[in-house]
C-alpha cells in the first residue's frame, strides 16, 4: 500500500507555495523588514553636523504690511497711484486699500488725488 504524505506537511507546503506565487510576506520577512527600517532610524537619527543657518533678520524686527506699503509710497515722492503699490507689494486688493484706509487716517500718507497717494 502507498502510504500518504501527513496532512501537516502537505498543508504547510501548500500554504508556502501560495504564499510565494501571490507574493505575499512571510513573518520572517516582516520582521528582516524590521530590523532594516530600525537601522535607517537610528542612522537618521544620528546627530548630523549642523547645517549653516541664514539669517536674513532678526525675528523681532520683521516689517509689517503698512511699513513695506509706506515705504512703497515714499519711493514715489510725487506720489503713486494704487496700480503701482499693488504690483510692488503684490497685496490683494481688499488688503492694500485697508493698509491704505489706515495709513491716511493716522496722517501717515496723503491722497493728492482719487487713487494717487504721497508720504507726508
Amino acid at each position: 500500500m502507498i502510504k500518504k504524505p501527513e496532512h501537516g506537511t502537505n498543508w504547510e507546503s501548500f500554504i508556502k507555495m501560495l504564499l510565494d506565487r501571490l507574493d505575499i510576506p512571510t513573518k520572517e520577512d516582516i520582521i528582516f523588514l524590521h530590523g532594516r527600517l530600525d537601522k535607517l532610524e537610528q542612522l537618521l537619527y544620528q546627530k548630523q553636523p549642523a547645517a549653516k543657518s541664514r539669517r536674513t533678520r532678526p525675528a523681532g524686527r520683521r516689517k509689517n504690511a503698512s511699513s513695506i506699503v509706506l515705504n512703497v509710497i515714499a519711493n514715489h515722492p510725487k506720489g503713486t497711484n494704487f496700480k503701482t503699490i499693488k504690483a510692488a507689494t503684490e497685496f490683494d486688493d481688499k488688503k492694500l486699500r485697508n493698509i491704505i484706509f489706515r495709513l491716511d487716517k493716522t496722517k501717515r500718507i496723503k491722497r493728492v488725488k482719487r487713487g494717487v497717494y504721497k508720504k507726508v
